[in-house]
């Protein structure tokens, strides 16, 4: 099998399968606990986002709270933020862009009374800059900007956007950094709160970080015996914070190496494919090197990623969040992708797993199913 799904989830790294299990198995005790064992499992925990914080290099700027992955971190940062701020700031800036832990955050915060604005996407798939100025106004409590698209790939403008959001003393910049780290540098410069998921970078599912500047700027919509700062209840899951270390000290520091990988990985399979009549290669230049957006107008994308699973090729047509829903995505028609085009793409996305042998296979294989559809391309 070639696995060419990880923006959708990654490969558990050996050692972090270790770790889990073995804090599992001699410090399970909980850290809240007052005896010794928990004092000791405290301790631990405290040194675990200490290294968080060497690994990245934030200074102590970021207070860490650990959750169960991407979307309960936005979940909380999002509706946190927004609720803090809600007497005197009550709008909200974001684009269609946005991951549905995102989009759908917002969504409902909007049924809730809060003023909600998009700003609009160039042809490229960025936010547009000068959009985003025009709506920023002193009643912007909270404006989110993702770091690297899941479905195309593009690199936001993330230093851009914080310096216009920070004209305004009042907003708050919350970023999901999922799909970029261990693939790009990430950006904490000007930004408020960023979200992680581990599965994405070889950890494990049920893996989450949230960095917030400044914690007390976060509302608790989760409520009870007060650990995380209280904004994220419950008792801590030690065994996996202390993995995701792991996961992220690896990610982190190839993330030069695997850059480079997947630049001439991604450029090899561009390069191949502009020889197909009718395929399409939707991720501008200039986007993260692991994922890649393709379409060949006229097959369903469901169509292709059967025809491609059946000679062993795993791949997806969109998010795998959003990958069941009926819907066209909303990335590709902000970006006046044709709706063919659209309903033939597929995302290949890459890792550190990936090898030059995959891609070779990968496109023998590509050759094979164009061939089984070239009569249904328009």
């Amino acid at each position: 099998m070639i696995y060419l799904d990880n923006a959708a989830t990654t490969k558990p790294n050996q050692d972090v399968l270790d770790t889990y299990l073995k804090v599992n198995q001699s410090l399970y005790f909980n850290p809240n606990s007052p005896h010794q064992a928990g004092l000791q499992a405290d301790q631990l925990l405290q040194q675990t986002k200490s290294q968080i914080n060497d690994i990245l290099n934030l200074n102590q700027a970021f207070d860490i709270v650990f959750t169960s992955g991407a979307t309960e971190s936005n979940n909380i940062a999002l509706k946190g933020i927004a609720y803090k701020k809600k007497a005197f700031a009550d709008e909200i800036i974001t684009s269609v862009l946005e991951h549905p832990s995102v989009l759908e955050v917002v969504r409902s915060l909007e049924l809730e009374g809060f003023k909600v604005k998009y700003v609009d996407v160039t042809k490229e798939g960025k936010v547009d800059l000068n959009h985003l100025a025009n709506l920023m106004t002193d009643s912007v409590g909270l404006v989110t900007c993702m770091h690297v698209n899941n479905v195309m790939g593009q690199v936001q403008p993330i230093s851009e956007v914080a310096e216009i959001v920070h004209q305004f003393p009042k907003a708050h910049l919350h970023v999901d950094a999922v799909q970029a780290i261990g693939k790009i540098p990430l950006i904490f410069e000007g930004v408020d709160s960023l979200s992680l998921s581990g599965h994405k970078f070889h950890g494990l599912k049920g893996q989450g970080v949230l960095f917030v500047r400044n914690i007390h700027q976060i509302q608790p919509t989760i409520h009870g015996g007060g650990q995380e700062f209280g904004v994220r209840s419950g008792t801590v899951n030690l065994p996996m914070d202390i993995a995701i270390v792991k996961a992220m000290k690896t990610s982190v520091q190839n993330t030069s190496e695997l850059n480079k990988t997947l630049h001439q990985f991604n450029k090899d399979i561009c390069d191949y494919l502009s020889r197909f009549q009718g395929v399409q290669i939707h991720s501008p230049q200039g986007s993260a090197p692991h994922i890649l957006n393709v379409g060949l107008p006229g097959v369903k994308g469901e169509v292709l990623v059967n025809a491609f699973s059946k000679h062993d090729i795993m791949l997806s047509t969109t998010s795998a969040c959003s990958s069941k829903k009926a819907s066209l995505n909303e990335v590709l028609l902000a970006m006046d992708i044709p709706v063919k085009q659209i309903e033939g793409s597929i995302r290949i996305s890459m890792g550190s797993h990936t090898t030059h042998e995959h891609i070779e296979i990968f496109k023998d294989k590509f050759n094979k199913v164009y061939e089984e559809v070239r009569e249904l391309l328009r």
